[in-house]
């Protein structure tokens, strides 16, 4: 487990998965992935959402780690191939700056060829969470705690227990590289 802060929020990473297991915002004393009856955590989709999920079946390798910020590798195997056939690597880059925290995604396609994917993020709703959704943004509200999400490269899909964020279903050219973004703020 992986975890970076400064004086608002704190986060939690683990390796497996490279999930959010914790996000909390410290003054408050607040997590927003855990209350009372359970811990949820927010996971990432690749290649795609309907497909097996690389990123919680392959393992994440910390390359660097900072007081505010952590980045994660993920590397395709012989066995990832035999089911996608293609060479990846994706890079994903927490880092936690007054209120906000970014999340940055870098996907490389290390074939010759091009290559199919759509890269994704889910996060649960807990209980009580209240989700709205405007043209360029998603707000979660809770008591006096809230969310602002903005997605960027992403669609916002809500669900009655999660928020599923995915980049539409792309083609990266053999050799080529692509950058995601997400950044949260937190209140």
């Amino acid at each position: 487990m992986q975890t970076i802060e400064n004086s608002l929020l704190r986060l939690s990473v683990d390796e497996n998965g490279a999930s959010v297991n914790h996000l909390a915002y410290i003054p408050a004393e607040f997590d927003y992935l855990q209350d009372d009856h359970k811990q949820e955590n927010i996971s990432i989709v690749f290649p795609s959402i309907d497909k097996k999920n690389w990123a919680l079946e392959l393992p994440w390798t910390v390359v660097d780690k900072g007081d505010a910020r952590v980045s994660l590798t993920l590397i395709d195997t012989p066995e990832s191939y035999k089911e996608f056939p293609f060479h990846f690597e994706i890079m994903v880059t927490y880092v936690v700056e007054g209120n906000q925290l970014t999340v940055s995604f870098h996907v490389k396609n290390n074939s010759s060829k091009d290559m199919p994917f759509s890269l994704g993020m889910v996060l649960p709703l807990m209980e009580g969470w209240q989700a709205s959704k405007a043209v360029s943004l998603i707000k979660l509200l809770k008591d006096d705690h809230s969310i602002t999400i903005e997605p960027a490269e992403f669609t916002a899909q809500i669900k009655d227990d999660q928020i599923d964020f995915s980049s539409n279903e792309m083609r990266l050219a053999g050799g080529a590289d692509q950058a995601f973004e997400l950044t949260f703020t937190i209140a």
